[in-house]
């Protein structure tokens, strides 16, 4: 053995010792009874235990960046030394990627570095300023990378308004670079939509920042909870909110036309499902499985019908022409009586609503003001699907009744709404 073989061996002896330590005092500290301290001991615990985590995350880097400099984790079946790390350090593939950034701006980052020991910045801040620092540092138009405004905004903020305060720094040393990297993200935006077997739409995507907003403000408005006893979660709500913005999108024309033709959403029916009979087959609409008699319902509430006759051998006899069920003038008189959705306690506009008869038209109801009123797409579900109830009464005011399910339980609402004031234009 040579005598720097033997001086490595001596250190890697040397570091399994206090390795073993640190284990081994972790060990007997993880042993002790935590029943019997008080609050502020436990606070000051996890804040020291915090700051051993983070000293512990800085060795881990810096080991990284070494075994990086190899070819080692390739050697050994790994595609990459951050998937070596993912996997071997049971890490997610940032927590992987931010120990590698970290080590690879190490000479460039001391006072970071030195935060990190003393506590004053946690290892993701760290983190972030050395994806900032390694952007800088490898664009041919940035200024030299300083990283004094980025530890000072590191030391005042925390992690997830760091990246706020870094993206600014960073733009004053690399507007370019800062372009050239949204540009980047821009074109990495993608939308994977996957259909279940049982029919459900699963969505998966990702967006750059500016789209990400684009799409928050669009949605925003949508989402908010509106009339009495929306109970709806956020996600649900953002689930509804997205369904209505297409949905308006393709009520209004704003769509671009395909084939000549504006886009729509296309249900055939049986007239026995649209009355609801017992014994009726589900209603067929385009992209979808098959749907119950109610979404039928629903949707035939505020649409154009086409009369299709067919034989014995399910050969077209005779088609009739399309027809408006509320036609122009009706529907613009409704707009102008009740002006938003008629739900208790909600204000959306009469364009974002649709026509509702209190009793279906196949039903035999009437499709004039006396049996009908504006509801949005949520509530406009919500009676239909939902199994809601509405009462017009004499003196035009809405009742909203629930079901009395397990989905909605009488006590969930004690009583029917109360009614909406509601003056006759």
């Amino acid at each position: 053995m040579t005598a720097e073989s033997r001086q490595a061996s001596s250190l890697d002896e040397s570091r399994e010792e206090v390795l073993s330590v640190i284990s081994g005092g972790f060990e007997q500290y993880r042993g002790m009874d935590k029943s019997a301290l008080i609050p502020e001991q436990h606070a000051r615990a996890i804040v020291e235990l915090a700051r051993i985590r983070d000293k512990a995350a800085l060795e881990i880097a810096e080991h990284a960046i070494e075994l990086a400099k190899t070819e080692a984790c390739i050697d050994w079946g790994s595609v990459s030394t951050i998937d070596w790390v993912r996997h071997n350090c049971k890490q997610s593939s940032g927590a992987a990627a931010d120990f590698l950034h970290v080590g690879e701006q190490l000479s460039n980052l001391p006072k970071t570095l030195d935060a990190v020991r003393d506590g004053s910045i946690g290892f993701a801040h760290a983190a972030i300023i050395a994806r900032h620092a390694q952007a800088i540092t490898h664009s041919e138009s940035a200024e030299p990378f300083d990283e004094a405004p980025f530890l000072k905004a590191a030391q005042e903020s925390s992690v997830s308004r760091l990246w706020y305060h870094s993206m600014h720094e960073w733009h004053r040393g690399d507007p370019d670079g800062v372009a050239e990297a949204q540009r980047q993200a821009a074109e990495e935006r993608y939308l994977r939509l996957t259909n279940g077997d049982d029919g459900t739409l699963y969505v998966k995507g990702s967006f750059d920042s500016a789209a990400g907003a684009t799409i928050r403000t669009a949605l925003e408005p949508l989402t908010q909870a509106h009339g009495d006893g929306d109970s709806r979660c956020r996600e649900r709500r953002n689930a509804d909110g997205l369904v209505e913005l297409a949905a308006h999108s393709l009520d209004s024309g704003t769509i671009p036309q395909h084939g000549t033709v504006r886009p729509h959403v296309q249900i055939t029916t049986t007239l026995e499902t649209l009355q609801g009979l017992i014994g009726a087959p589900a209603g067929e609409m385009a992209l979808s499985l098959p749907i119950s008699a109610k979404t039928v319902q629903r949707f035939a509430c505020d649409s154009s019908i086409t009369r299709v006759l067919l034989g014995a051998d399910s050969a077209v006899i005779d088609a009739g022409r399309e027809k408006r069920v509320v036609a122009g003038g009706t529907r613009r008189l409704l707009d102008a009586r009740d002006k938003h959705c008629r739900w208790p306690g909600c204000e959306r506009p009469a364009s974002w609503s649709s026509a509702h008869h209190i009793i279906h038209w196949a039903q035999g109801g009437k499709t004039d003001l006396s049996n009908m009123l504006l509801l949005c797409q949520h509530h406009h579900w919500t009676v239909h699907e939902g199994g809601w109830r509405l009462s017009l009464a004499a003196d035009g005011r809405v009742i909203a009744i629930p079901p009395e399910t397990d989905f909605y339980p009488p006590e969930f609402y004690p009583s029917a709404r109360a009614p909406d004031e509601f003056d006759v234009a």
